[in-house]
């Protein structure tokens, strides 16, 4: 106890850092939040001096969390509600296009690799009406579960 209140910044700044640690192994905001709180301990300490007795620093400790707590789930609740691939109609719209790169014998199916990732994906195992062959350019028509369907550019 007398450790803590003669070396408060040492205490409160280890902690912190072994919050901090804590939080990259479990990807919670729990221990983000604790150590944030001890960082303003560790702060107010280190540059102020104050609060000085042990019952304030746990005070402020307590109160930090408290005020941190809301918003940094807020946060995280909203951004974890964003879908990560939307609405696959109006995706279709702004699908890239793409080229074969390998296809099935009687070449209607295979792996194509498009531009840019689609739904987050770049290589998507497609289907075709039409035979198609490695390295043509076509474009993506419709969404299949996880397979797309393609047709072929046609160039003019």
């Amino acid at each position: 106890m007398e450790f803590i209140l003669a070396n408060g910044h040492y205490f409160w700044g280890g902690l912190a850092v072994v919050l901090l640690l804590a939080e990259a192994l479990t990807f919670t905001s729990v221990a983000l939040v604790f150590s944030i709180a001890a960082s303003v301990v560790f702060l107010s300490l280190l540059l102020a001096g104050v609060p000085e007795s042990l019952a304030a620093q746990l005070l402020l400790f307590t109160v930090s969390a408290a005020a941190l707590y809301v918003p940094i789930r807020r946060f995280q609740q909203r951004s974890a509600n964003n879908p990560t691939t939307g609405d696959v109609t109006a995706s279709l719209a702004s699908a890239p296009d793409g080229s074969v790169k390998t296809i099935a014998p009687g070449g209607h199916s295979g792996k194509v690799m498009l531009e840019s990732a689609f739904l987050g994906e770049r290589e998507w195992m497609f289907i075709s009406d039409e035979p198609v062959a490695i390295g043509e350019s076509v474009s993506v028509e419709d969404v299949r579960g996880n397979i797309i369907k393609i047709h072929t550019k046609k160039e003019g």
